[in-house]
Parts: structure tokens; sequence; C-alpha cells
């Protein structure tokens, strides 16, 4: 009986030991996979990651520092043309899956790029703006440069242009600042017009094309308040005001036309202002060179009377206004001169009488007048000279006024053959001293009012042209 307690105690367990099963393996964790593909897209195109993982952890992206695009919630935004890289990753799940890491290219095409409608407009003018009226050289030129009276030593012209980068003798910058006012260019019209206001007078322009969104202005008065409309089919879209500031009311026709401006603006010695847009002066002022814009022009600026000084070679026989005025609204004056400064003062004063008369009974008769020359700067300086010498504005003034012409391009500051540059120093100097002459001690003013009336203007006359010319 105890021996087979014995067995049994000594069997049972060997037994149960027989009967017990291992422990199961722990499965090794699965490889991790990233799918994506590279990437071609457009500045400014927005394109979601096409990406997938047979992990259970989100795929991280981690952005390069190309540039070329930015990253947001897995979306790529193309922003400048080039090729990146997007890293993608997932982390280990433990025991589950294994990290994975995967690198794409990004490449960043230019893509469509939609005309600019604006891209050959002149710069926007807005609600509320201070603009200037003048082009920007002339009126650095006239803030920076300052003559004494008398004084011909010098000349700034041609240094103050190298300085600054400017073009002069010949230069191009005869033309005033332009500026577009603009509207939706999705808008659909049959129709569209734009009235800009001064106080006195409207300007009205239209799109040069049905599809221009925009148009542009110029010509505009210095040191004025102005408003304007927008108005398509009869209806007003847009509307504002804007304000002007600048030293000399330049003009610009859009045509051949060139170097004209008016002699307003000017401040005299007694505080007092030449008047705008009674005065003006040009280079020739041919028929042939006016489009219909430009007799248009000429009609809104109203300029109703025409002084022509050249000689016989190449006068006018009639006016250039002519067909823009009716009969007996425009005036014109053309007395022949073949040469400009002291031999226009001295040998040929009757002839200098005519044209001094001339523009004084048309600004009397409130007719506004351009006086031209071929270039507008000898026989045409000359006039000037004696127009604004009248008035009182300093000589040092006006021989800075002389030397605006050198901002005009080749044959209409220069012409072909001529070897010097011409600034105060040079023609200019002789005319003035003639004056000088006349005056004595005294001013440059009374200079030219004793020569007025020795070749025949009277005081009356000389009186009424500076009530008339001065504010």
């Amino acid at each position: 009986m105890k021996l087979r307690y014995l067995l049994f105690t000594l069997l049972v367990p060997a037994v149960l030991c027989c009967n017990k099963k291992d422990p199961a393996p722990t499965p090794d964790p699965v490889v991790a996979t990233i799918t994506a593909a590279d990437m071609v897209l457009e500045v400014g195109q927005t394109v979601a990651v096409n990406a997938t993982t047979n992990s259970t952890a989100a795929i991280v992206f981690t952005q390069d520092n190309s540039g070329v695009y930015s990253l947001d919630n897995g979306k790529v935004t193309g922003l400048i043309e080039g090729t990146g890289s997007l890293k993608l990753s997932v982390p280990a799940v433990e025991g589950q899956f294994t990290a994975a890491e995967k690198t794409i290219s990004i490449k960043v095409e230019p893509g469509f790029v939609p005309e600019d409608p604006y891209a050959d407009a002149a710069p926007e003018l807005k609600d509320g703006d201070t603009v200037l009226a003048p082009n920007e050289n002339v009126e650095k030129f006239l803030t920076d440069v300052h003559y004494p009276t008398h004084d011909y030593s010098s000349t700034e012209l041609i240094t103050w242009g190298e300085q600054n980068g400017v073009m002069v003798c010949p230069g191009n910058s005869d033309r005033p600042s332009e500026y577009s006012i603009r509207w939706d260019p999705k808008l659909q019209a049959s129709s569209i017009t734009v009235t800009v206001s001064e106080p006195d007078r409207d300007w009205v322009y239209t799109p040069s094309t049905p599809e221009t969104p925009y148009v542009e202005i110029t010509n505009l008065l210095p040191n004025t308040s102005y408003t304007y409309k927008v108005v398509a089919d009869g209806k007003e879209i847009t509307s504002g005001s804007f304000k002007t500031v600048g030293k000399v009311h330049q003009v610009f026709f859009r045509t051949r036309i060139r170097n004209l401006r008016d002699l307003g603006g000017w401040k005299t010695e007694d505080g007092k202002t030449v008047k705008y847009r009674k005065v003006y002066r040009s280079g020739r002022l041919e028929p042939s060179y006016l489009a219909k814009s430009g007799k248009a022009a000429i009609k809104t600026e109203g300029i109703k009377a025409q002084l022509d000084l050249r000689g016989h070679s190449d006068v006018l026989s009639e006016s250039t206004l002519k067909g823009i005025w009716p009969e007996g609204e425009y005036a014109f004056c053309a007395p022949v001169i073949e040469e400009g400064y002291s031999q226009m003062l001295q040998q040929d004063k009757e002839k200098t009488r005519q044209c001094i008369q001339f523009i004084m009974d048309c600004v009397d008769n409130n007719m506004p007048v351009d006086f031209h020359c071929s270039l507008g700067r000898d026989r045409t300086g000359t006039v000037a000279m004696l127009v604004l010498g009248i008035l009182g504005v300093p000589e040092g003034d006006i021989s800075q006024e002389y030397e605006l012409t050198q901002f005009a391009p080749h044959g209409y500051a220069t012409s072909d053959g001529e070897k010097t540059k011409m600034t105060r120093r040079v023609d200019y100097k002789g005319a003035a001293n003639v004056i000088w002459g006349y005056a004595g001690t005294g001013s440059f003013q009374e200079g030219v009012n004793a020569y007025f009336l020795e070749i025949g203007i009277t005081q009356a006359d000389i009186d009424k042209f500076k009530a008339n010319m001065l504010q």
C-alpha cells in the first residue's frame, strides 16, 4: 500500500508536467508603409497631399526650407517657381507597427498668370489724393535751382541733371504728370464716360477701347481742387475728389506738339502771382500735328489765339485754330520773324511790338493765347522774357523758366546740327542784357517798361495788361 502511494505521488506530477503547454511567442510589429507621389502645382495653387499609410499612426508632414511652397494641415500652396521636398513620417506603434519615412518632391510651376488690365495705365488716382500736376523732374528743378538776378556766371541745368539722373539738353520731361481713373474690369457697359471738373470747366474722357477699364488724365492745373465721376450707361458707378500741387502748368495734347506750358504761376517781386490760362508758350503748333483728341483738348484748355513767330520758310498762312473755333472766335498773328534774342529786340522792334500788342489785346479780350516759333526756344524765349518781365517776375526766375525748354526732346529743345547746349549763359544772356540797358539803375521790369514805351506800347496798355494778368 505504501509502495502504491509512493508511485502515485511520483507519477502524477510527471503526467501533469507532460500535459502543460508552452506560452505563445510575441508576434513581430508590422512594417509600416507610406504611399505618396511627387507633386506638381502652380504658383498660387493649393493642393492636398495625397498620402496613405497602413499604420494606425497619423502621417506627420515636415516642410523643407526651400521657400517654394507653404504647408497647412496637409495642404501645399505654391509660392514661387522652383523645386522643394516634403518629408512624410509615421512614428512606431509599440508591438504593432514600425516607424516609417518618405520624402517626395514638390515642384512649383509658374502656371497661367492672368493679364493685368492696368499694366499699361498711369498711376491710379483715388478719392482724397493730393497729386503733382507738372512733371516731377521739372518740379524738382524749379524747387532745387534758384538764379540771382542779372548774374549769368553759371547755369545749374547740366550739373543738376547729372546729379539727379535727369535727361536735359535735350530731355524727355516736357509732358505733365499723368494719372488713371479706374473701375472694375468686369464691368459690362456700352458707354463709359469720365468727367473731371475744375471750378470753371469740365474735361470729358472716354476709354481708348470698350475693354479698357480706365482713362488717363493729364494737363492738370496746379494748386487746384478737382472732382471726378465715372458714368456707365447713364449710371454713376464711382466718384471722388482730389487736389493738385505744383509750380508750373504744363500741357500735352498727345500729338507732336511739345514743349507747351503756361506762363502762369510765377511770383512777382511785389508778391503777386501770374494767372494761369492766360498766356502759353510752345513749340510749333501745326494743324497736321493735331489729332481729333488734340483739337478737343485745345478747346477745353481754352486757347483761342495763336501767335506764330516763325520766319518765311515755315510760318503759317492761317491759324491752326481754324476749325476748332468758329470764325470770329479765334485770333491769329504771324509777323514773320527770322531771329530771336538781341536781334529781335533791336533790329525787329516793330515786329516785336506787334507780338506784344497782340498778346495784350488777346488777354484783354479774354482770348488765351499761345505763342510759338519752331522749337519754342529762341524767338519764343525772347517773347516769354518780355511778358514775364513786364509783370515783375524776377529776372533770375525768368532765366530758369527759359531753361525749362531743355526738358523737351530732340527736335523740340535742340535741332539737328547744333553743337552747343542752350542755357541761360548763351543767347538768353544777350537778350536780357539789352533790357538791362534800358533799366539803367532800375529793375528788370522797369527796363522792359522803358523798352515797350520806345517800341510803341502805351503805358495804359501796359498797366491794363498787368491788371489782367496778376492776382
